[in-house]
């Protein structure tokens, strides 16, 4: 597998660090992993056209993470020359339904016109959806925000999303070979609903994964070495992600 990190920051704008987005790619399937603000022209900057997406997966339904969801059916149905026929998987936390009705009506014209949308609403499991194996955990940002794990080729990378609870992180990123965690905030900063550096390297040790990739950096987090802050907590290999930011896995 491969992993491009197309957003490794926040709704703050910082140079470098657009809202979050990833996608992983195997061979000629690819699957993205949130859709902050501007992901799209990233994604065909990475070499991957919006219309042969198949399945786009979500970690919670904030701004940073979704906006350009709205973006991407609009496209499906006006782009010139062409129009969407192939059926969309898109999965993410409890509420996703009704949230993806609430943008139709928000916004006119996104509504699919000559393709389905095929929706999962994921808890707590395991689930095989597109050709991809996955299990999801809850994170504690919001009451049903989901971290994935992505199995493929022998190989396991944990995309945490926005989360706090260290522990349920950590089972679900036991033996990963790579763990995309956020890393919102530096060592000390008080915050209940994110994680800082130092907590990052908390989940990464107990999991026992190989490497880390730090991610979701608010300019607080930039100021500071985070990257030495998870190092202190966790003996692996520790990378401070950013926007373009590609690594093998």
């Amino acid at each position: 597998m491969q992993l491009t990190v197309l957003g490794a920051g926040t709704c703050v704008p910082v140079e470098g660090y657009s809202p979050a987005g990833y996608v992983l790619r195997r061979a000629e399937d690819v699957v993205l992993i949130d859709a902050g603000p501007g992901t799209l022209a990233r994604l065909e900057r990475a070499g991957i056209r919006y219309r042969d997406l198949k399945l786009v997966l979500f970690s919670h339904l904030h701004p940073d993470h979704t906006l350009d969801l709205v973006t991407l059916l609009q496209a499906n149905n006006a782009t010139p020359g062409w129009k969407r026929t192939e059926p969309l998987q898109v999965a993410g936390p409890r509420g996703m339904r009704r949230f993806l009705e609430r943008l139709y009506q928000a916004f006119e014209g996104i509504a699919p016109e000559a393709y389905e949308i095929r929706v999962d609403e994921l808890g707590e499991s395991q689930h095989d959806i597109g050709g991809w194996h996955l299990a999801t955990g809850l994170t504690g940002h919001t009451p049903n925000s989901l971290a994935y794990r992505v199995e493929a080729e022998g190989h396991t990378v944990v995309f945490s999303g926005d989360a706090a609870a260290v522990e349920p992180l950590a089972r679900l990123a036991r033996g990963a070979d790579l763990l995309v965690c956020e890393c919102s905030f530096p060592q000390g900063w008080a915050t209940s609903d994110h994680l800082t550096a130092g907590q990052a390297g908390e989940v990464a040790h107990a999991a026992g994964v190989k490497r880390l990739l730090l991610t979701h950096l608010y300019p607080a987090a930039l100021e500071q070495d985070p990257a030495r802050q998870a190092g202190a907590m966790f003996a692996g290999k520790v990378d401070l992600a950013r926007d373009g930011y590609t690594t093998d896995v």
